[in-house]
């Protein structure tokens, strides 16, 4: 969410953690919004004001309610900083409520990306 400020440090520790392992390609990251009071321009907005420059997009409810049924309420309030992994099979890993700084993140990923 555009006004969470959990969320933008959440989002500021992924952008280091891109920079800490040099951009691979097969890092991709996707940021869901699931506050249904914002639109594709507050995330626009968002996006250019701080710089990042991953996937975002705007969870529609349909994807809020399966979030929330597959994983959580808890998945739908932002200031939890809720995080999943889907590794290269398709696996889903959850990551603990709460920020997550950049080598939290990175010791969060490597096992997956060097599989």
């Amino acid at each position: 969410a555009v006004w969470c400020p959990t969320c933008i440090l959440q989002a500021a520790y992924i952008y280091k953690l891109h920079d800490l392992l040099g951009h691979p390609d097969d890092l991709i990251s996707v940021s869901l919004d699931v506050d249904l009071n914002e639109d594709t321009a507050d995330l626009k907005e968002y996006t250019a004001e701080y710089g990042f420059d991953w996937h975002f997009a705007i969870a529609p409810l349909e994807i809020d309610r399966a979030l929330g049924n597959l994983y959580s309420a808890q998945y739908l309030n932002p200031p939890l900083a809720p995080m999943l992994i889907i590794d290269r099979q398709g696996n889903v890993h959850l990551l603990p409520y709460g920020l997550k700084d950049t080598e939290t993140l990175q010791e969060a990923v490597e096992p997956y990306l060097n599989q």
